[in-house]
């Protein structure tokens, strides 16, 4: 890895996904996704990052917090990595990157054109 520590740190984060969009097939990373408020590293090498979740019931929370202790620890200098998920946090789509909105934006254009619907379809099924 090159670069500051910050952008070791950043492009760590940003090889972990958020697993949702993996099962999507859009997959966003946990930076993209605005899932990541802050980090702090000590003189030691301790990092300490507060995340959020998209959602209160993400079932998938402790695994993307394994993947992003195991990104981060690989980072030379980091002696300890500790992800904290702050639940006061309320993520909105407005959290995410243009980089992440783009990514799922194109998977959603994609999805439509194969399956050939329309948003709120049954209507029309309902009306017919």
């Amino acid at each position: 890895m090159t670069g500051t520590l910050d952008d070791q740190i950043a492009e760590a984060l940003g090889s972990v996904y958020d697993p949702c969009s993996l099962a999507s097939n859009a997959p966003v990373s946990i930076i993209d996704m605005g899932l990541i408020k802050s980090w702090t590293v000590d003189d030691v090498g301790n990092l300490h990052v507060t995340m959020c979740v998209t959602s209160a019931c993400c079932t998938m929370a402790p695994n993307i917090v394994r993947g992003a202790v195991a990104a981060l620890t690989a980072i030379p200098g980091i002696k300890a990595a500790e992800v904290k998920i702050d639940p006061s946090v309320f993520w909105t789509p407005d959290s995410m990157t243009e980089r992440g909105r783009e990514t799922l934006r194109r998977r959603r254009e994609q999805s439509l054109a194969q399956t050939k619907t329309t948003p709120q379809q049954w209507r029309q099924q309902v009306l017919s």
